[in-house]
């Protein structure tokens, strides 16, 4: 009876136990069955892409850089702790056999001005170019992940297109064949009713390669295993009335947007940020280098501590036997040795201030001058770059706004254009079945409208990347990406 209780207790435990295994499993699934968002993936994309972390470790390497040219106003402190042994064959001297020395506080400090301005400013600056390069970093992510993303839902409804051409190619040579055989239909009618559908089975066999290949690239932008399945969200490739708002723009109003995202994108580029405050880094690193010859070092150093004198051990005072003169030679030996060689501890303090000027680094020759040189070099290369990359900077909006303006375009006509394919193949289709049109006309409606939904998906694709390339180009969200 006992062990039946037992057992059946047992049993309820094991039930339990897997009721709630069944419900984390089932709460799993549902977790992973919901679709993963545009923002979700790029935020993901973002925190697992090694090369941005390494920008962030690069940013952080140089606000220690930053504390570093801060740490040459910070005195070196020390305690130092000695003992001397020494020997000396006449004078005051060779009264001390040696001494203790205790320095409790030992400090010095040596600036040059201008080097440490410029260090700092150098340090400073280029801190900030490598946090516009970490910024550059990530919206360079942003964008791949955003054209994946599309690509990815792009390629699965092409899958889509040609699964439903196929259905109703394989239906029209079905009747085609029937109507062969009958004699209803002639051979050419036949040869290009299978010519078509085999054409259409390849495109589907090409499409859903493409969808495993990017889906594979997907999978490695968001750091995950290649194979992981690919579920997202589709409410993105809904259009609005936003994405046609430039369809026609005034020619002086399109002038004066595209003016506004230059100018924006010259306060905002990242990579134009960065270019900027390294070249500010290099000058004001040159001008360090310069500065060892064109200001003096300023020094102080000072101490405190306390010392005691070892004396020899000596035979005294050898008296003359003259009662006159022994007393004072007496007190003069005891003063002399106390002098020489006080007893017990003796505190002590110094402090000295100075300057030192490097008159020899004006030599043409002196490392200073080359490494001077090489810096100023180096900024100037960059400011070339600099004065480059802003004369492409109203080119790349300009260009990236009438690619969007373009699908913009394409988005409206070819929205209808899928519209008007689909009604005429449906058209074609009742027409086919009651002999009003041969099967040539059925096969160029079909065409119609794969073409008109490639067009179509491919003008959103262009679409979506031509707003986040512009965001791109011009440093900030100015379009709202999805």
């Amino acid at each position: 009876m006992h062990c039946q209780k037992r057992y059946k207790h047992l049993f309820q435990t094991s039930s339990v136990l897997s009721l709630m295994a069944v419900i984390i499993i089932f709460s799993v699934s549902v977790v992973n069955a919901q679709p993963l968002t545009l923002k979700q993936a790029i935020t993901t994309a973002i925190q697992n892409n090694n090369t941005y972390k390494a920008a962030l470790l690069k940013v952080e390497e140089n606000r220690y850089k930053v504390r570093e040219s801060w740490g040459m106003l910070w005195p070196q402190l020390s305690t130092d702790v000695a003992y001397t042994r020494q020997w000396y064959e006449a004078g005051f001297q060779s009264q001390i056999a040696g001494q203790y020395d205790v320095k409790i506080i030992n400090g010095q400090i040596a600036v040059n001005p201008g080097a440490f301005y410029n260090s700092l400013q150098a340090s400073r600056n280029g801190y900030i170019a490598s946090e516009y390069e970490a910024r550059s970093i990530k919206a360079n992510t942003i964008i791949t992940t955003l054209r994946l993303y599309y690509q990815v839902l792009l390629t699965k409804e092409l899958i889509s297109m040609h699964e439903e051409s196929l259905k109703a190619l394989e239906e029209n040579l079905r009747v085609v064949t029937v109507g062969y055989q009958k004699g209803t239909f002639s051979k050419l009618d036949f040869l290009r009713a299978k010519v078509a559908y085999n054409n259409e089975k390849t495109q589907l066999i090409n499409a859903k390669n493409d969808y495993l290949t990017v889906c594979a690239t997907f999978n490695i932008q968001l750091n995950r295993d290649i194979n992981d399945p690919v579920n997202l969200d589709e409410s993105v490739l809904v259009v609005s009335n936003d994405d046609l708002q430039y369809l026609s723009l005034e020619e002086e109003k399109e002038t004066a947007l595209i003016k506004e995202l230059v100018g924006l994108s010259l306060k905002n580029r990242p990579e134009l940020l960065q270019l900027t405050y390294s070249k500010k880094a290099l000058a004001y690193a040159s001008d360090a280098a310069s500065s060892v010859y064109l200001w003096p070092s300023l020094f102080v150093s000072g101490s405190y501590g306390s010392s005691k004198s070892i004396s020899k051990e000596s035979s005294g005072f050898q008296p003359t036997g003259d009662p006159m003169i022994d007393p004072i030679l007496a007190a003069m030996s005891q003063g002399m040795s106390e002098s020489f060689a006080p007893k017990g501890w003796n505190d002590h303090w110094m402090i000295t201030f100075g300057a030192t000027y490097t008159w020899g680094a004006w030599s043409p020759i002196d490392s200073s001058h080359a490494k001077a040189k090489q810096l100023e070099s180096q900024a100037n290369q960059l400011d070339l770059q600099l004065q480059d990359f802003v004369k492409s900077v109203r080119l790349d909006i300009q260009r990236g706004f009438l690619k969007l303006k373009s699908a913009s375009n394409s988005l409206y006509s070819q929205q209808g254009n899928v519209e008007t394919a689909e009604e005429s193949l449906k058209t074609a289709t009742v027409q086919f079945r009651n002999g009003i049109i041969d099967n040539s006309k059925f096969l160029e409606a079909n065409v119609s409208l794969i073409q008109a939904k490639t067009l179509y998906i491919q003008a959103l694709y262009d679409y979506k990347v031509a707003q986040a390339e512009l965001n791109k180009a011009i440093g900030v969200d100015y379009f709202k990406i999805q």
